[in-house]
């Protein structure tokens, strides 16, 4: 069979499935006969699932009595970047929490309403936005004992889903409710520094990277003040803390937040989110069988590239498979990075005068892309 006879029966084939599969690759399968030193050339199309793209924002407010003059500043603002936010990511969902007085501070003794305690996840994420927005609705301002808050330590429990801190304190055991393979993105609003006692900051930024979670900012004054004070508490360690937070998790610090159109406020968080939304280098590789008697080769022949992929997009690689010795060969190609995405060849080689077995039906692994083994990376 000629290549171009080849060729064209491949694009009947990937017609014939379709626009591909939700995430795979595409041929399913592949077979062909060739002599010995002959080539054929297949095109191979590998799509990527749309739902890689997840991005979770979380809305986290310090509640307060010193947040008594600009929670209402705080709501607005949240109520308005939920809308543009949803408007702006297809595929993004939401939670909602608060932070008060950190539990070093014995803050359940002096608190004059029963609200629960150091933190709270009011909405787990949901892309129920009606939801989200009722909770944003029930930020208050009440408490507080002293200046410092629980900022670090609500950063620490938002990142874990409540787990438990290695300093004195516990874990809330509250859930944020994240999404599986979603980026992370922490929206926090405050006005005052954070204790380091229960969650210090270099545990917290560590914390925040180690579960990729991004912070953008917003504080209620100027630079240096509120939750870019600096506030040692007995650690040494005397860093601004929002921009230390901000600029080790990749995000952004918005100082006098309330001044700041919501247009802008929405430009900074989609260039911070924008930083690090996963994107793929893609590539074709020979993942397992027998390719003895072949000379196996990929390349990207899509217009587009195949680096800097994003979920949803599908690219273009031709294999060219040169007969080397006479036999029958069945091997497996892959997807690098992604541990699922496995499709099966055959490749019968004539010549040498031995008649070769007719190829038996061949059974095909079209697995998905998402979940499994991505190799993710920051643009």
């Amino acid at each position: 069979m000629r290549n171009g006879a080849l060729r064209a029966i491949t694009g009947l084939i990937a017609m014939a499935a379709g626009a591909v599969q939700a995430a795979g690759i595409s041929p399913a399968s592949y077979s062909a006969t060739i002599g010995v030193g002959e080539t054929v050339e297949v095109v191979k199309t590998v799509q990527t699932d749309p739902t890689l793209d997840l991005v979770d924002f979380y809305f986290l407010a310090d509640n307060t009595g010193s947040m008594g003059g600009v929670i209402g500043n705080v709501k607005s603002v949240s109520s308005s970047l939920l809308t543009e936010l949803q408007a702006t990511y297809a595929n993004a969902a939401f939670g909602v929490g608060r932070y008060l007085g950190d539990p070093s501070e014995g803050y359940a003794s002096y608190h004059t309403y029963d609200y629960g305690t150091a933190y709270d996840v009011i909405q787990p994420v949901t892309t129920d936005t009606a939801a989200v927005a009722a909770a944003i609705g029930e930020w208050y301002s009440s408490g507080g004992g002293d200046t410092p808050e629980a900022n670090l330590y609500a950063l620490h429990q938002a990142a874990t889903e409540g787990a438990d801190t290695a300093g004195p304190g516990t874990g809330s055991g509250e859930a944020t409710g994240w999404r599986a393979g979603a980026q992370k993105v922490i929206l926090w609003f405050g006005d005052a520094p954070g204790h380091q006692d229960t969650v210090t900051l270099a545990d917290a930024i560590s914390t925040l990277l180690s579960e990729g979670v991004i912070v953008v900012a917003f504080n209620s004054v100027g630079p240096g003040r509120g939750i870019d004070k600096s506030f040692e508490d007995g650690t040494g360690d005397s860093r601004d803390q929002a921009s230390a937070v901000t600029d080790a998790t990749g995000g952004a610090l918005v100082n006098n937040f309330a001044s700041v159109p919501v247009e802008d406020l929405v430009s900074t968080i989609i260039d911070a989110v924008g930083s690090a939304t996963a994107t793929f280098d893609l590539s074709l590789y020979v993942a397992g069988g027998d390719t003895s008697g072949l000379d196996v080769s990929f390349a990207c022949t899509d217009a587009a590239g195949c680096t800097g992929v994003t979920g949803g997009e599908s690219r273009e690689f031709t294999m060219t498979v040169t007969g080397l010795s006479p036999g029958v060969y069945d091997f497996t190609v892959g997807v690098t990075g992604f541990a699922g995405a496995i499709e099966e060849d055959r490749i019968t080689v004539t010549g040498g005068g031995e008649p070769l077995p007719e190829p038996a039906s061949v059974l095909l692994l079209g697995a998905g892309l998402a979940g499994l083994g991505l190799a993710r990376r920051r643009r």
